[in-house]
C-alpha cells in the first residue's frame, strides 16, 4: 500500500516552568486504507500529536516524511500548499466562521485547495445538515457544528484525515455515522487517524495504539 506520511522519532516539548514532553520518541506509519486510533486520557498530547502529523505544530526532534518528503525542509508556502490539498481535519473546536451561513462554510472551505468530487449538498445530506444549511454557526447545537466538521473534513477527499474526539457531542445514531464515515474514507484509500478516550471509539479501528510517557504503544 501505498505509504502517505512516516513519524520517526519524533518529539515535542513545551516549557511552562516545568519541561513537558507529550511526544518523546514516537513512531507511526500511516498507509493509504489505514484506520487507527490513539487512546489515552486528557492532557497527555493526543491532540498535539494530529497537529504534528497535520503540520499545523513544529516538531523538536526526529524527523517528518509526508509522501516521501521530509516536512522539516519544506518552506511555509509548501506545508501550507500540502496541508490544504493533502490534509483533513475534523477538530474538537470546529472553527466555524460565525458570519457565514453553514453551507458558505463550505462552498469557502471547498474553494481552498484541490477540486472535490464530493458536492457540498451531498455532504451536508449525508451528515442530516440539509435543513440547517442557511443557518449560522450559533444557531446549531454541539452535535451539529460536530457533523459541519465532518463535512468540511471530506471535501477535498484527503489523503490523511485527522479526527479529534470525533464522537464528542453526538448521540448514538450520529456517532455511528461519524465512524462509520471514517471507515469509508480509508476504505477509499485514504489514511486516518483518530484519537480518543473512548475504548468503544476505538474498537473501530484496523490499528489502535495507546499514547503512554509520550510514546505509542500498540495495542
Amino acid at each position: 500500500m501505498k505509504k502517505i506520511c512516516e513519524l520517526r522519532q519524533i518529539k515535542k516539548e513545551f516549557c511552562t516552568g516545568e519541561r513537558i514532553a507529550p511526544l518523546n520518541g514516537i513512531d507511526l506509519t500511516v498507509v493509504a486504507g489505514d484506520f487507527i486510533s490513539i487512546e489515552g486520557g486528557s492532557g497527555i498530547g493526543k491532540s498535539t500529536l494530529l497537529y504534528v502529523l497535520g503540520t499545523l505544530m513544529r516538531f523538536d526532534g526526529g524527523e517528518y516524511l509526508f509522501e516521501g518528503k521530509d516536512v522539516s525542509k519544506l518552506t511555509d508556502a509548501q506545508i501550507s500548499e500540502l496541508r490544504a490539498e493533502k490534509v483533513g481535519f475534523l477538530f474538537q473546536n470546529t472553527n466555524l466562521i460565525q458570519a457565514l451561513t453553514i453551507r458558505e462554510n463550505m462552498i469557502f472551505a471547498s474553494r481552498i485547495g484541490k477540486r472535490s468530487d464530493y458536492s457540498v449538498d451531498e455532504l451536508l445530506e449525508r451528515f442530516g445538515l440539509t435543513d440547517h444549511a442557511n443557518h449560522l454557526p450559533h444557531q446549531l447545537s454541539g452535535g451539529q457544528k460536530r457533523r459541519a466538521g465532518a463535512v468540511r473534513s471530506m471535501l477535498h477527499k484527503p489523503s490523511l484525515l485527522l479526527a479529534d474526539e470525533p464522537t464528542n457531542d453526538l448521540d448514538q445514531h450520529w456517532s455511528h455515522v461519524m465512524l462509520d464515515m471514517l471507515k469509508s474514507e480509508s476504505q477509499r484509500g485514504a489514511g486516518v487517524v483518530l484519537v480518543t478516550h473512548n475504548e468503544s471509539v476505538s474498537e473501530h479501528a484496523v490499528k489502535r495504539y495507546a499514547l503512554e510517557d509520550g510514546r505509542l504503544i500498540e495495542k
